[in-house]
């Protein structure tokens, strides 16, 4: 039961949640220790708390899931694990992590909160509205930057935030065209605001949203204001990185068909791993070779 409870936990989505570590990077903070270490305790009280919505998601659809080719084998879907069981277990690690988010900073115990909140309102209500549905998860990912940001007292740029949101955007629609995809006939009996979609009108969010995507990381590196609190103008060096990961991800969804498990599609895929890391290593060398700053490692 143990090993079906942490399964239902999905460490594995964990990997979302590394966008907490955006407000230390760009913030210029990677050589703080205690703001490195605040970083990586929010990075796992978030993750636990996510991982506790993913619980109340699963239960509230296990019904749906059972007929889903990959969902039903999720603890909940199986019958593996019981569901009241499954929730008591749920009631107390979610109230652990929230006394530990407020002992950590009242303010991000508050955003946290606000996810929770946020996500209960979209799996009984926003999960079943054409479009707003993706721009809800979407939603979650920028306020994870935020928590992010707050935790180690640095501000986030808006272009920043905006591609963000595009980005998760862009993945959100690519999980829906592959959800139809990959279920066919079925597709509605699994999920009914599927039956809003269809593959050509995904297709075309996609191509809008990729794009935006592109355009405001490009306006991002290239702001004045960026510039200046960086102190450098070589952040534009990433753009090439960030198209051929754009591109790479087209690949997976349209060649690929892997769109409908966009986190198993980014940690199996060479191309878009090998990206991640260049161009996380390329920003933290143009942001802190020169500085003057120390780092808990050596570029």
């Amino acid at each position: 039961m143990l090993f079906s409870y942490i399964k239902l936990l999905r460490p594995h989505q964990w990997i979302k949640n590394i966008i907490l570590f955006a407000g230390i990077i760009f913030g210029k903070k990677l050589g703080d220790l205690e703001s490195v270490e605040r970083a990586i305790f929010a990075f796992f009280l978030f993750s636990l708390t996510a991982s506790c919505q993913y619980v109340i998601n699963d239960f509230l659809d296990r019904k749906e899931d059972a007929l889903h080719p990959e969902k039903k084998h999720r603890p909940l879907a199986s019958g593996a694990i019981s569901p009241t069981i499954a929730l008591l277990l749920t009631a107390i690690l979610l109230s652990v992590t929230l006394v530990l988010s407020f002992k950590l900073q009242p303010e991000f115990f508050y955003w946290v909160a606000g996810y929770l909140i946020f996500n209960v309102v979209y799996s009984r209500f926003l999960k079943h509205m054409v479009i707003l549905d993706v721009m809800s998860i979407s939603f979650g990912f920028v306020v994870r930057a935020i928590a992010g940001s707050i935790v180690v007292g640095v501000s986030f740029s808006s272009w920043l935030l905006l591609c963000t949101f595009m980005l998760a955007l862009y993945w959100g629609f690519g999980k829906r065209r592959g959800e139809l995809i990959i279920l066919e006939e079925g597709a509605k009996g699994h999920r009914k605001i599927l039956e809003e979609y269809s593959v050509n009108f995904l297709d075309l969010m996609m191509g809008i949203v990729a794009t935006m995507t592109l355009v405001t990381y490009v306006m991002y590196v290239t702001s004045p204001h960026t510039i200046e609190n960086l102190g450098t103008d070589k952040m534009v060096y990433t753009i090439p990185i960030v198209v051929y990961a754009i591109f790479r991800s087209l690949y997976i969804i349209y060649i690929k068909n892997m769109g409908h498990n966009p986190t198993k599609a980014i940690l199996t895929d060479w191309g878009v791993l090998v990206a991640g890391f260049l161009w996380l290593l390329l920003v933290v060398w143009i942001m802190y070779s020169g500085s003057g700053q120390s780092l808990p490692f050596h570029l």
